[in-house]
């Protein structure tokens, strides 16, 4: 199949960028991935009913990739340093995670 560059949220070097390293690893996970692009695919177009689990589902994988994130790691290891009691008050994990959270919704916290 052939798609409009234009029509594409990720194009052709953004997909390779993400895929090639765990192509590389695990083809089996690959294929489990392009089945649930594929299922997500048909209840998009299934209608408003299957946008919307299209939806919570992408939302529920964003929420499940995050412990293997970079985030993930700097935020453990923060969330250790004020158990450790080696941060000041403005560091805390709250005061800074609400203070960014503020500012990315647009109001001071």
């Amino acid at each position: 199949m052939k798609y409009s560059n234009e029509n594409l949220l990720a194009d052709d070097a953004t997909w390779t960028a993400i895929l090639e390293p765990a192509l590389c690893q695990d083809p089996a996970a690959i294929e489990c991935l392009a089945r649930l692009l594929l299922t997500i695919k048909k209840a998009i177009e299934s209608g408003a009913e299957g946008v919307r689990q299209a939806s919570q589902t992408l939302a529920h994988g964003i929420e499940l990739m995050y412990p293997y994130t970079d985030a993930h790691k700097a935020a453990l290891e923060l969330y250790v340093l004020s158990l450790e009691g080696e941060l000041t008050p403005q560091d805390e994990p709250l005061n800074l995670i609400n203070a960014a959270i503020g500012r990315g919704k647009g109001h001071a916290h």
